[in-house]
Parts: structure tokens; sequence; C-alpha cells
């Protein structure tokens, strides 16, 4: 077995509620450490230091990097999460995304080659274009974030509006998890990147999300439009 693969089959998970979202999640964290090896394989280490990563969030993710590219070093930034800790070499940033609307708080950090920003932006219900604005002044020129965010426009999402059901969730009444705000289309990430200055270099639209039955995943292939759960996508910040 691959060594990612490996690694994110053996993980396990602090508590019940980390426990269910693992299990959920495996696919995704795999093929989201795919990407990350495929973007870090590119990448040359300047002289005398380690490529610099950073991981939008503590959890089960930032103990796969870790583990799997202990080379790196390694931050994290967002809510300071005590059932990840301790990680060996990883400085975290204490840091509330939403405040990203106001430049004068963002965090000052030297730059990194990679950023993760998993699962992530469609909790935040500050403007993505601030958002991407500021992760794009976290990277160094060349470097790359990668972000997976849900796609709204699911094949299982288009048959519940056929249905006349809504196929989103009320925000919930919790403040550490309220749930998403807004959630974004493949379309709406090229824009984002556009008006902020990133280059698109690469996105797939995939069901890495559960586990589907393998009929469901054939028909989302096969239908037109982009049917799968799940969108990844690699910006970068250019050189000039």
């Amino acid at each position: 077995m691959p060594p990612i693969a490996e690694a994110v089959r053996k993980i396990t998970a602090p508590d019940a509620d980390a426990a269910r979202y693992l299990d959920y999640h495996r696919r995704r964290y795999e093929y989201l450490l795919t990407v990350a090896e495929r973007i870090l394989r590119e990448l040359t280490p300047r002289e005398g230091e380690r490529l610099r990563v950073l991981d939008i969030g503590m959890s089960n993710q930032t103990r796969l990097v870790r583990e799997l590219f202990p080379e790196v070093t390694l931050s994290t930034l967002g809510f300071y999460d005590h059932r990840f800790e301790p990680l060996d070499g990883v400085t975290h940033t204490e840091f509330n995304l939403n405040a990203a609307s106001e430049e004068s708080t963002w965090p000052r950090l030297a730059p990194f080659d990679l950023i993760l920003m998993a699962e992530v932006i469609e909790h935040l219900y500050v403007p993505p274009t601030r958002t991407l604005q500021m992760l794009r002044s976290l990277l160094r020129p060349g470097g790359s974030v990668v972000i997976q965010t849900p796609n709204p426009v699911n094949l299982a999402r288009r048959l519940a509006l056929l249905g006349g059901k809504s196929p989103f969730e009320i925000i919930r009444d919790d403040v550490n998890n309220p749930g998403h705000y807004c959630e974004y289309t493949v379309e709406n990430l090229v824009y984002l990147a556009g008006v902020t200055e990133l280059e698109v270099v690469d996105y797939s639209v995939r069901n890495y999300f559960g586990n589907h039955k393998p009929l469901y995943n054939l028909v989302c292939a096969l239908l037109p439009g982009r049917m799968a759960e799940g969108i990844t996508i690699q910006l970068r910040r250019p050189y000039s």
C-alpha cells in the first residue's frame, strides 16, 4: 500500500466526534495529501532552508502532514484545538479567519511554499476575496494554496432541488460550529482567484466524502456538468 494511503488508513481520532469526521473524510485526506506531495516534489528548497507549509486549522490532517512530510517546516493557523496536541516542531498562530476583512489584523509570518485550506472557506462569513488576499500575502512568489470545499451543485443537491427540498443546512446556533455560510462552485473559485491575483494551476471535482456506491460515482461521471461532491483547486502566487 502506498505510504499516504497507509498513513490515512492507520490514523486514529482523539474522540468520538473527531472519529466520525475522520471516517467521513479519509478518502479526501488521501487525495489532498497526494496533491500536496506532488506540489512539494516540484519545489526546490532555498539553500539552508526547509520548505514551509501552513495548515489552516488543527486537525487529523495536520498530524498526517507532520508524519508524511517530516522534512518540511510545518505551521498551523486558526483556532487552537487541544485534541491534536502535541505535534513536535509545529508552530501554531491563533487567529480568527473571520477577522481577515481587516488587513491590519493579518498575521505577520515568514512566507510559505504551500498553504492547505481544506474544508474551511465555506465556514467563513468574511468576504472570500479578503481571505484569499490574506493567504496570498503569506505565500512566497511561486507558492501555492490548495483549497478543498464542497461542490454546492453536486448531483445529490440537484436532485433535492428537483424534489422541492433545500439541500442547504440552516446556520446552527453554535458559534464554534455554525455550519456552512456560503459554498462556492468551481466558477466562483476561478473568479475569486482572478480578483485576488492568484493563478489557477489545476482543479478537480471528485466524490471523496463518505462511501458512495459505485453506481452513484458512475452517474456523476457520465452526466454533463460537475456532479461530484468535492472540489480541490490549486492556486499559485505569480513570480511577478
